[in-house]
């Protein structure tokens, strides 16, 4: 939670013995990102991290410069909130699976199967699984409750499909054992607590699927090559007191 207040306040003193905020703010801010981008290269963070260290102060000056009216910082800070707030509490950033990963649980997953798509965001992923495989029951979880709408929105819009539910809480708060497979495209931060999680509740024949993000220590007992940068596979694990 502290690193990214660190990273941007180690920039801005970098920025600050160059050149002062006060007397000038834009080159300060753009000397201040430059520094923000190449602490985040330093660290090893993600690319979309590296992008918004880079974007952040700059932004911030650029609006203060507009003279916007305090509402509009409260929308933004609102709308920040109630789309993102996971990034926050939980250390999980707002990931869309790509259409691919869709297709890919479509054409692995049993018949009649009972999903759990733990953090669902806007919906995109289960709303495609569901079309790609109707047969499916998915629940599809999410806390942040200005994500959770879109995906609601998109549910309405695609005409309510009866195999699909979305609802608005917490994938924590879930007995995991109703579900013959629980998928989950969330950050290195929770795997371990999520790893946790399926070997006290899981069913015993149900699977873990991850996308990317490893369980620390433990081997996957199947991988689905991905095609994307980010995305790069699907990680399968069997619960321990299944088969395999």
């Amino acid at each position: 939670m502290l690193r990214p207040v660190l990273l941007q306040l180690l920039a801005a003193l970098l920025a600050w013995f160059f050149i002062a905020p006060a007397v000038q703010p834009q080159a300060w801010a753009i000397l201040q990102a430059l520094f923000a981008v190449a602490l985040s290269y330093a660290w090893r963070l993600p690319g979309w991290q590296k992008f918004a260290h880079g974007l952040f102060v700059p932004a911030v000056v650029l609006l203060q410069q507009q003279a916007l009216p305090a509402w509009v910082y409260l929308s933004g800070l609102l709308l920040t909130f109630a789309v993102g707030r996971n990034a926050l509490t939980e250390r999980v950033p707002l990931y869309r699976s790509a259409h691919e990963v869709a297709e890919k649980l479509a054409a692995c997953l049993p018949p009649q199967a009972r999903v759990l798509e733990a953090g669902c965001g806007d919906g995109r992923l289960a709303m495609q699984l569901a079309a790609l495989r109707p047969d499916l029951h998915i629940l599809a979880l999410e806390n942040a409750w200005g994500s959770c709408l879109l995906a609601r929105l998109r549910w309405w819009r695609a005409g309510r499909p009866a195999g699909l539910v979305f609802a608005c809480h917490s994938f924590w708060k879930e007995h995991w054992g109703d579900y013959d497979a629980v998928y989950a495209f969330l950050s290195p931060a929770p795997m371990p607590r999520v790893w946790r999680k399926f070997l006290a509740e899981g069913r015993p024949a149900s699977v873990l699927v991850s996308n990317t993000f490893m369980v620390p220590d433990v081997q996957p007992d199947s991988r689905i090559p991905l095609g994307g940068p980010l995305q790069k596979e699907l990680l399968i694990w069997c619960h321990p007191h299944g088969s395999r």
